[in-house]
C-alpha cells in the first residue's frame, strides 16, 4: 500500500472510531436525557412508539450521512417506497453482509420496528430507546414468534434478519427458521431486502478498525413482496412447513445475491 493509501486508511479508521463512539454515547444520552421526557408527552403507547422510531431513524440518518461524508461508504438505494405506509404490516427480511446493515435500513425507513438481541433490549446503553420504540426482543423462540406476529398484526413493519448473524462471505445463505415461523404464524407479506457491500465493511469477524482504503459501495434493494408457490404448506406440521419455507427463502436470496452478480468478490 502506498503512503497516501495508508494515510487515507488511517484517517478513515480515526473517523470510524469517533463515529462509533458517538453512536454508543448517543444511545446512553438519549436513554438518560430524552426518553424520560418522551414518556411525559401526550399520546398513548402507539404515539410514543412512533416518536421513539422517529428518533432512532433521525439519529441513524445523521450517522449514515457522516459515514458517506467521510468516504467510508457510498449508499445506493433501489425500491424505496414513495409512501412509507406501503410497508405497513409487512415482514422485512434483509440479507446481512455487515454490522451497519440495520443502521442503513432504519435510516431509510422511519416507521419500521426491528427484532433485536435481548442484551440490547435490556441493556443500559440503548435498552430504553429500543423499548420505547416498540422493538421486539429476541428471547425464547415461542415468545419472539408471538411478539413479532402481534407487531405485524397491529400494522407495524418489522425487520428480521433471517440468518440471525452476519453472512459468511461468498457462502450460500443459511437461515435460521425463526423468520419462517413468524411468516407462517402471522401470514404477513414478505418483503426481501437485498443488502450488498463491495468491498466488504465490518463483515463477520471484522473489527471496528477494519476499514478498507476504498470507499465501500453499499447497496440496499427493497424488493417487491415475495410470493412463494408452496401448495399445501399450511397442511403440514409446523416444523416441516418452516423447514420448506426456509429452504425456499435461502434459494431466493442465493439467486438474488450471487446469480445476479451483486455480491462482493
Amino acid at each position: 500500500m502506498s503512503v497516501s493509501g495508508r494515510i487515507r486508511q488511517g484517517g478513515k479508521i480515526l473517523v470510524s472510531g469517533v463515529l462509533f463512539s458517538i453512536l454508543g454515547v448517543g444511545g446512553v444520552l438519549v436513554s438518560i436525557l430524552v426518553i424520560p421526557f418522551m414518556k411525559l408527552g401526550p399520546g398513548g403507547p402507539k404515539i410514543r412508539q412512533m416518536r421513539g422510531r422517529w428518533l432512532i431513524h433521525r439519529f441513524f440518518r445523521a450517522f449514515v450521512w457522516a459515514l458517506q461524508a467521510s468516504g467510508i461508504l457510498r449508499l445506493e438505494v433501489e425500491g424505496l417506497p414513495e409512501n412509507p405506509n406501503e410497508l405497513d404490516g409487512k415482514l422485512l427480511l434483509p440479507s446481512h453482509p455487515g454490522y451497519l446493515d440495520v443502521v442503513l435500513i432504519i435510516a431509510l425507513l422511519e416507521k419500521t420496528a426491528c427484532v433485536v438481541k435481548e442484551s440490547i433490549y435490556n441493556g443500559c446503553f440503548s435498552g430504553a430507546i429500543v423499548r420505547e420504540a416498540g422493538y421486539v426482543a429476541n428471547r425464547d423462540p415461542e415468545g419472539i414468534i408471538e411478539a413479532a406476529s402481534e407487531a405485524l398484526t397491529k400494522g407495524n413493519s418489522l425487520i428480521v434478519f433471517p440468518e440471525g448473524t452476519r453472512s459468511r462471505l461468498g457462502a450460500p445463505f443459511k437461515f435460521q427458521r425463526g423468520a419462517a415461523h413468524i411468516a407462517l404464524h402471522s401470514h404477513a407479506p414478505i418483503v426481501p431486502i437485498i443488502v450488498t457491500c463491495d468491498p466488504p465493511l465490518l463483515n463477520k469477524g471484522a473489527k471496528w478498525y477494519d476499514v478498507p482504503v476504498e470507499t465501500c459501495r453499499y447497496r440496499v434493494r427493497i424488493q417487491a413482496p415475495l410470493v412463494l408457490d408452496l401448495p399445501g404448506i399450511d397442511d403440514l406440521p409446523l416444523h416441516q412447513a418452516a423447514r420448506i419455507f426456509t429452504k425456499e427463502l435461502e434459494q431466493y436470496f442465493d439467486r438474488e445475491v450471487y446469480e445476479s452478480g451483486n455480491h462482493a468478490p
